[in-house]
């Protein structure tokens, strides 16, 4: 599968209006923002939200990030004939109602793209990426001139940091900021791009032996005729929640050597939830265009658990 980056547009609590920004890779300097009407949370203080105030829902909040990340760009005016493959957050099949009226609250500011009768939405969390990235493929070659992946997510409401903090085992272990984000491809297929070697998502019932994703990444590797050079883990400081990868790259030989740079993109973006994967792809292909990056990349996502996946790229001229 080979990709190129048409164009793209996003917004992010880390670096509000500067997605170029974010792409860099640098740690920028994240201000934890004072939310003195949920100072009862002790975690509160570690978010990075597009704003300081919280949404009272999360379709509020999704329907704010998605603007924010279209305002200063063309994207639907330049790609109004093309499907969007959404990628939403976890939601549990048994809340259906709730599925609807996440997907409606897309379909309502982005009428030109979800009316396209190939659009389609992806509610299993980041992992939910590697689905739409090989439904891109199918639809690119069956000769679609562009496609739009995008994503969205946010923590930035009272329930969301209720489950934010949920997530660590107590208080003083949360150090990965939560935070928020919206982002937009257009996909086409030119002669210059980012070049998919492999990608798959599975489910994780046991974090001590993530058997499924093991499976994906050991099956990727075998195709590897070297270590790759770069290594993208989620990291959240917690290690009941980071124990899915290391128990993942423990069980792996030949994965990487010494020669191996390891990335954890989480630690300067914050928790971006469904946003994770389709974000490093964009990093990765600025990374590669740019001369920054040459080789292989194998990108790793524990970041929606239970669903995971992993893909490995590289850049092809």
């Amino acid at each position: 599968m080979k990709f190129t980056v048409v164009d793209y547009a996003g917004e992010f609590g880390c670096h509000p209006n500067s997605i170029d920004s974010v792409l860099t890779g640098l740690t920028p300097d994240i201000a934890l923002t004072e939310l003195a009407a949920y100072a009862q949370f002790k975690p509160v203080k570690q978010v990075a939200f597009t704003q300081s105030e919280l949404a009272d829902n999360r379709i509020d909040r999704w329907q704010i990030l998605i603007n924010a990340a279209l305002a200063n760009s063309n994207l639907i005016e330049l790609s109004q004939d093309a499907p969007v493959l959404m990628v939403l957050p976890y939601v549990d099949a048994k809340f259906s109602q709730m599925q609807n009226h996440l997907i409606d609250s897309v379909i309502d500011i982005l009428p030109a793209w979800t009316r396209h009768p190939n659009s389609h939405y992806y509610l299993l969390g980041s992992a939910g990426f590697y689905q739409a990235l090989r439904q891109a493929d199918v639809l690119l070659s069956a000769g679609m001139e562009q496609v739009v992946i995008g994503a969205v997510d946010s923590w930035a409401t009272e329930q969301g940091l209720l489950k934010f903090i949920s997530k660590f085992s107590d208080y003083g272990s949360v150090v990965l900021p939560a935070s928020e984000g919206a982002v937009f491809i257009v996909l086409s297929r030119l002669s210059q791009g980012i070049e998919v070697l492999g990608c798959g998502m599975d489910v994780v019932i046991d974090r001590h032996a993530p058997s499924g994703l093991i499976a994906i990444i050991a099956d990727l590797v075998a195709k590897q005729t070297q270590p790759v050079q770069y290594l993208s883990l989620c990291h959240s400081g917690d290690e009941s929640l980071d124990q899915v990868g290391h128990n993942t790259l423990c069980a792996i030989s030949g994965l990487y050597d010494a020669n191996t740079q390891f990335l954890t993109p989480q630690i300067t973006q914050g928790d971006i939830g469904a946003c994770y994967s389709l974000l490093h792809f964009l990093l990765s292909y600025h990374h590669y265009k740019q001369h920054i990056w040459q080789g292989t990349s194998l990108q790793i996502d524990t970041s929606s658990l239970p669903y995971v996946g992993a893909a490995i790229y590289r850049w092809c001229d």
